[in-house]
C-alpha cells in the first residue's frame, strides 16, 4: 500500500488523457457518497440498523479491492480510468468521511490534521505527482530519458505485485461465521440494492451523455460494487467489541458478495 500501489497510480496518472467530460464524474461521485451517507443514517434508525451503519453504507474500497479487480479483468494499463472515477472519492474520504467517523467515536480532527493526513498519504502523493507530470507534458520525457524511464520500468514491475499481495491480505483477514452473516446481511443487501440501482441508471448517462468510452462504464460499475472502506474498524475503540464485530462482519460479507457480483458483471461484459 505504501510502495507498489503508489507506483502503479503514479504511472497510470502519468499517461491518462484528461478531458472536460471527466468533470461530470468528479462531481457525481461525491454526490453519490454523500447521498449514501444520508441514507445510511436513515437505515440506522430501522430495526436492522446499527449506529455505524452510515459509515458502512457509503464509501468504496478503491485501493485494496477496486484496483485489484479492475486490473485483473480489464488490464493494469486501464487503471488510470478507474483512477479518474475514484479521484474525487478520495477527497470525500479524507475531508468528509474520516472527519465524521472520528466525531462519531469521540475523537476530534482539526483542519490541519486532515490536511496532513491527506498530504502524507503515499497514494495521494502518487496521484498528485503523476497528474502534475502529466499536465506538464512530461509523460514522453519519462519514457525517453534514461533515469526516468528506468524508474518508470521499476514502477511497472512493482505494480505487478499488487494483485496477488492484496488478494492474499484480504482473504487472510476475513472472519465469517453464520451469526456474523445473519447480522451483516440487512446492511449488505440494502447497500447492494442502492448501488446497483445507481450503476444501472448512471452507466448510460456516463457513456452516452458525457461521450466517454465504454471502459468508463465498466470502471463505474466496478467502483460502485466495491465494499465499504476497510478503515472503519480502525477507528472503533477496542472496548466497543460489538461495534467492531459488526463492522468486520459487514466488510467481510460485502467483500465476498462484491467479488461474486463483479465476476458476474465481467462474464456479461468481457474485455
Amino acid at each position: 500500500m505504501k510502495i507498489a500501489l503508489p507506483a502503479l497510480l503514479f504511472s497510470s496518472f502519468l499517461t491518462v488523457e484528461f478531458e472536460r467530460a471527466y468533470l461530470g464524474i468528479f462531481v457525481f461521485i461525491p454526490i453519490l457518497c454523500i447521498s449514501l451517507l444520508g441514507l445510511g443514517y436513515l437505515f440506522s434508525r430501522t430495526r436492522f440498523g446499527h449506529p455505524f451503519s452510515p459509515f458502512l453504507m457509503t464509501g468504496f474500497e478503491f485501493g485494496m479491492i477496486g484496483i485489484t479487480l479492475f486490473g485483473t479483468a480489464y488490464g493494469m494499463d486501464q487503471i488510470g480510468v478507474l483512477g479518474v472515477v475514484g479521484l474525487s472519492h478520495e477527497f470525500f474520504i479524507w475531508f468528509g468521511f474520516v472527519t465524521i467517523l472520528e466525531a462519531k467515536v469521540g475523537g476530534t480532527r482539526s483542519i490541519g490534521d486532515t490536511l496532513r493526513g491527506f498530504l502524507h498519504s503515499p497514494v495521494i502523493i502518487a496521484v498528485v505527482l503523476g497528474t502534475a507530470a502529466n499536465l506538464l507534458g512530461l509523460g514522453s520525457w519519462f519514457s525517453r530519458a534514461m533515469i526516468p524511464s528506468a524508474l518508470l520500468t521499476a514502477m511497472h514491475h512493482l505494480s505487478g505485485m499488487i494483485i496477488p499481495l492484496i488478494l492474499i491480505n484480504v482473504g487472510f483477514g476475513m472472519r465469517i461465521d453464520v451469526a456474523g452473516v445473519r447480522q451483516a446481511l440487512p446492511t449488505v443487501l440494502t447497500r447492494l440494492v442502492l448501488v446497483l440501482s445507481v450503476a444501472l441508471l448512471a452507466n448510460p448517462w456516463l457513456v452516452r451523455v458525457l461521450g466517454l468510452p465504454a471502459i468508463f462504464g465498466h470502471a463505474l460499475f466496478t467502483f460502485v460494487l466495491l465494499p465499504p472502506p476497510f478503515i472503519v474498524p480502525l477507528y472503533i475503540d477496542r472496548k466497543h467489541a460489538d461495534d467492531m464485530t459488526y463492522a468486520n462482519n459487514v466488510l467481510s460479507v460485502y467483500t465476498l458478495v462484491s467479488i461474486v457480483a463483479f465476476l458476474v458483471y465481467v462474464a456479461f461484459h468481457p474485455v
